[in-house]
């Protein structure tokens, strides 16, 4: 799918672009390399995360079936999990936060609602913006604490500036509207619309992520995750860049057909030709050592996890802050449900560019290079920043942004019934 127009304060874009040579893009990669975070502080997320799954003990497109559950949020710099509860907290989630791991705090509050309430009034919501009341509307999720919904649209003047006053009507006209068709408390806040987004360039068998893509149609997207499905071979990448026909990589080798697709989840399944590797591929968007990690399982997302992600236009980048989990979004005119977002930490990276949809987003396993599994790159969004693509013409025109929304892996691995390599 060609590129297309900024959505919106989350602002979404499908991450795919016109397909470029291998040579076509000139200068310097939009950062040095993906940031670094300490290893005591991704240790930490690990055993945050650990605690967060054996509070809700389901997959994480599963915990609104958790009776009570609201939410949780982690915090891997300080060591802390807080946890959100609506109604009588069960024991054996109060034991698990009386008794945390060493090194960690652990704390639980009383939530306003569940999060499958809010999940309802959230697909209360998605189905009126097929309607009249939500043309404007971008972004709807619940928010992490179990307080009602937050919810992005895009302003009627435009975005507001430092200058102006940012619109506190619409914004309060917007809110009140939500919430009486919602049923619950929103909050809105002006923003981007968000738009769908590959040396990376001639990947080969065996197959790995984050490798460039050259799409049915001729655009550039990128690779995910290799696995199984039974005894075929596949490689995952969006679903927006094409849900029939041959993928081939950066310079015309056949990668594989794409066998199955789902457009909620984002999702295709390549049937490859050949194997996966297991690995993906890191560093620059030129990757001219040809740097690989090793993905090894799946996880699920939480609020303030510190994840990764790969894309073949931009390179990796990590220190990306989970905001946002189950959350639906309107991409182009497509709403997409479960979506979480990621922030760059980091000022002097990104997140996400043109091209790099499709790609993996991981977590490091305890600190090292080894990586999980977490999600699919399906749209950048919340403003775009400056990506240094040289002076190319074509290359110039790829946008970059400071937000990344993606697909959580694990319904994906339920949907297609994939083994991930």
């Amino acid at each position: 799918m060609p590129r297309r127009t900024v959505l919106g304060a989350v602002v979404l874009a499908l991450l795919t672009t016109a397909a470029l040579p291998a040579d076509a893009v000139h200068g310097e990669p939009p950062a040095p390399g993906p940031s670094p975070v300490g290893r005591e502080v991704l240790q930490r997320q690990e055993v945050l995360d650990r605690l967060a799954d054996q509070i809700t003990p389901v997959p994480e497109h599963q915990r609104a079936d958790v009776p009570g559950y609201a939410g949780l949020t982690v915090d891997p710099e300080q060591g802390r999990l807080t946890v959100y509860w609506h109604g009588n907290v069960p024991e054996r989630v109060t034991s698990l936060i009386a008794n945390p791991p060493a090194g960690i705090t652990a704390h639980v509050f009383h939530a306003p609602y569940s999060l499958a309430q809010l999940r309802s009034a959230r697909d209360r919501l998605v189905a009126a913006a097929r309607g009249e009341a939500g043309a404007a509307w971008t972004v709807v999720g619940p928010a992490a604490d179990g307080t009602g919904l937050s919810l992005t649209y895009t302003p009627a003047g435009g975005l507001p500036t430092a200058r102006t006053a940012g619109g506190s009507a619409e914004r309060e006209r917007i809110a009140a509207r939500a919430a009486e068709l919602a049923g619950v408390p929103v909050d809105a806040a002006p923003g981007l619309a968000p738009q769908a987004t590959g040396t990376r360039h001639s990947d080969a068998n065996p197959w790995s992520g984050g490798a460039q893509l050259t799409t049915p149609s001729g655009d550039s997207c990128s690779s995910a995750f290799g696995g199984w499905r039974g005894k075929t071979a596949v490689m995952l990448t969006a679903h927006h860049c094409g849900d029939s026909g041959a993928y081939k990589n950066g310079t015309g080798t056949v990668v594989g057909s794409v066998a199955d697709s789902n457009s909620d989840l984002d999702t295709a399944v390549i049937s490859l030709n050949g194997t996966p590797s297991g690995q993906f591929y890191y560093g620059g968007w030129d990757n001219a050592q040809g740097e690989r990690r090793r993905t090894v399982g799946a996880g699920r997302n939480n609020v303030g996890d510190l994840v990764c992600d790969s894309g073949s236009m931009s390179g990796a980048h990590c220190a990306l802050k989970i905001t946002r989990t189950d959350t639906s979004t309107n991409v182009d005119g497509v709403w997409r449900s479960d979506l979480d977002y990621a922030t760059r930490t980091d000022d002097h990276t990104i997140a996400v560019a043109q091209g790099d949809s499709g790609g993996p987003v991981v977590a490091s396993v305890n600190g090292g290079d080894d990586m999980q599994a977490r999600g699919i790159v399906s749209a950048g969004g919340g403003s775009t920043v400056t990506c240094k693509w040289g002076t190319d013409t074509a290359a110039k025109n790829v946008t970059c942004w400071d937000t990344l929304a993606f697909v959580p892996i694990g319904p994906v691995i339920d949907k297609f019934g994939i083994s991930l390599a």
